[in-house]
């Protein structure tokens, strides 16, 4: 009976340690410093981290986007694509994939819009609570192409097609909020993290502003430091222009660097422009 006990203590703590080291394996990947790890099988830029996360256990077609919002907390978020370079590359980056064949970003549209390219905004759910929101600049999105008759998405082919996936080497597709497999057949859906490091590089390069409010993602009265912060919290910003002499801060979801909006830069030396380094556009 004490060897059967003893046998079965010993069982007990192998499965204990394995478990243990399981827990602390899955805490790390879904990190930063987790997803930084392994640069085959993450994409890094302007000092995040993003990965693409697929439970085997999973069954055919889920989770769905509000369940894939909790997926990455309480370190990251479900993720947004700021440029549309870092879409591109989220898209076709097959060694970040796994089996994954679709991944959830946060990217969902109201319906009370008549046109399918209308209405779309990003909608995270932040790890403390609350969401944060940002009309989506359209132009930003590699939306797919299409297939034979098909129009290019989004074309909202099925009834309420309220949300988006990015499909391995495709592009986005407006979805329905069910993804069911008998509407759109059997897909292993994947989640994608947004990882920010704990330290931020914004240079501060050059003068102005962008006067356009779409771009804007707000506008506060606060100290350089306090308007660092903001932008570096926030899971869209990838630039801030700042005056010295008024306090006034105003962060971005695009960037003058940003050959698609340079041209909407307006020149102002009264404030600095502060980029977020390692960037790509």
């Amino acid at each position: 009976m004490a060897r059967s006990c003893r046998a079965c203590f010993t069982t007990m703590r192998l499965l204990q340690m394995l478990l243990i080291h399981y827990c602390h394996l899955s805490a790390a990947v879904m990190t930063y410093d987790g997803c930084m790890s392994d640069s085959t099988k993450s994409y890094q830029v302007g000092g995040w981290c993003f990965s693409i996360y697929r439970n085997s256990s999973w069954a055919q077609n889920t989770p769905l986007q509000d369940e894939a919002q909790t997926m990455c907390h309480p370190h990251g978020t479900l993720a947004v694509g700021v440029t549309y370079k870092m879409q591109q590359k989220l898209q076709s980056g097959a060694t970040i994939w796994g089996t994954a064949t679709d991944a959830w970003l946060a990217l969902v549209r109201n319906n009370s819009y008549p046109a399918p390219l209308q209405g779309w905004y990003w909608r995270v759910l932040l790890p403390k609570g609350g969401y944060a929101t940002f009309p989506a600049i359209i132009s930003n999105i590699p939306w797919g192409p299409g297939a034979g008759a098909v129009p290019p998405e989004p074309n909202n082919l099925a009834p309420n097609e309220n949300v988006a996936t990015l499909i391995r080497d495709y592009g986005l597709s407006d979805a329905y909020v069910t993804y069911t497999a008998a509407t759109y057949g059997p897909r292993s859906m994947g989640v994608i993290c947004q990882f920010a490091s704990p330290q931020w590089s914004y240079t501060k390069r050059g003068h102005g502003r962008f006067a356009d409010p779409a771009y804007r993602i707000a506008q506060t009265n606060v100290h350089k430091l306090s308007c660092l912060l903001q932008c570096h919290q926030s899971p869209f910003c990838i630039s801030l222009a700042y005056n010295p002499t008024t306090s006034d801060c105003q962060t971005y979801a695009v960037s003058p660097e940003d050959p698609r909006f340079v041209g909407d830069v307006t020149p102002d030396s009264a404030y600095d422009w502060h980029i977020r380094d390692g960037m790509e556009y």
